[in-house]
């Protein structure tokens, strides 16, 4: 939304590789979605405007929403989801790969995802190829640096560099939008996307610990900020159910 710290909409260009048949499910969510021809290796280029968000100001922004409602930030370790009612009646299970072993969950798994910073040549639009057969290629101008990305690699659990990976990634990124070619790089960041097997889990357990309710709210992989809001209803709905 407007003046969401981290939100900006952003210019994107997604080149396809596959037979473009006709708009996507999610056009109507960008209003300005225009299919254009494009050279091969691509069969067409979809330009549209979509929301970037660059996680540390937003999560900040969400942190002091709840705290503004009144709410606390309290940061414990768990070793079950039953000591979590000792401090409220109401539970919501949102631990992203800590699920797999809190609500004995075996279709919880990581899928590892590693990324590239570099400094910002004074790129404003987005640029993704997620065709790539080496690999999905997306490259997402920020404040102060661009994200060259990326990898998509399940039940990976290794979070350490891989120098091989990221120079892969900077080649992709480079042949995709060449002005990065002398792009200094900051830095490498590594992460597991918590995903599951049949997709998120959003439910309510029949009868909580204790007499307790608990929700859970877990296993959306890369689509957490996506899928967020939607989700968050639909959670409030089942908390207050109880």
């Amino acid at each position: 939304g407007a003046g969401v710290p981290g939100v900006v909409a952003r210019p994107t260009r997604m080149l396809l590789r596959h037979r473009y048949g006709g708009p996507p499910w999610w056009a109507a969510a960008t209003g300005d979605l225009v299919a254009e021809p494009a050279a091969p290796p691509y069969t067409a280029t979809l330009r549209f405007t979509a929301p970037t968000v660059e996680m540390t100001p937003y999560l900040g922004w969400l942190a002091e929403r709840v705290e503004a409602g009144g709410g606390r930030v309290l940061r414990r370790r768990l070793r079950h989801l039953a000591e979590a009612f000792d401090t409220a009646p109401t539970v919501v299970n949102a631990t992203g790969l800590a699920a797999g072993r809190l609500a004995a969950d075996p279709a919880v798994h990581p899928v590892r995802g590693h990324l590239v910073l570099v400094a910002n040549p004074g790129l404003t639009t987005s640029v993704r190829d997620e065709d790539d057969p080496a690999g999905i290629t997306y490259v997402h101008p920020r404040r102060h640096d661009v994200v060259l990305g990326g990898t998509y690699q399940p039940g990976v659990w290794d979070t350490g560099p891989d120098p091989q990976t990221a120079a892969a990634i900077r080649r992709r990124c480079v042949t995709l939008v060449p002005e990065l070619a002398d792009a200094p790089v900051l830095g490498e960041r590594i992460g597991l996307r918590p995903a599951r097997h049949g997709g998120p889990r959003v439910a309510a357990e029949p009868a909580g610990p204790a007499g307790g309710r608990l929700v859970h709210a877990y296993g959306h992989g890369g689509a957490g900020v996506t899928l967020s809001w939607g989700c968050a209803a639909e959670v409030a709905r089942l908390a207050l159910e109880g």
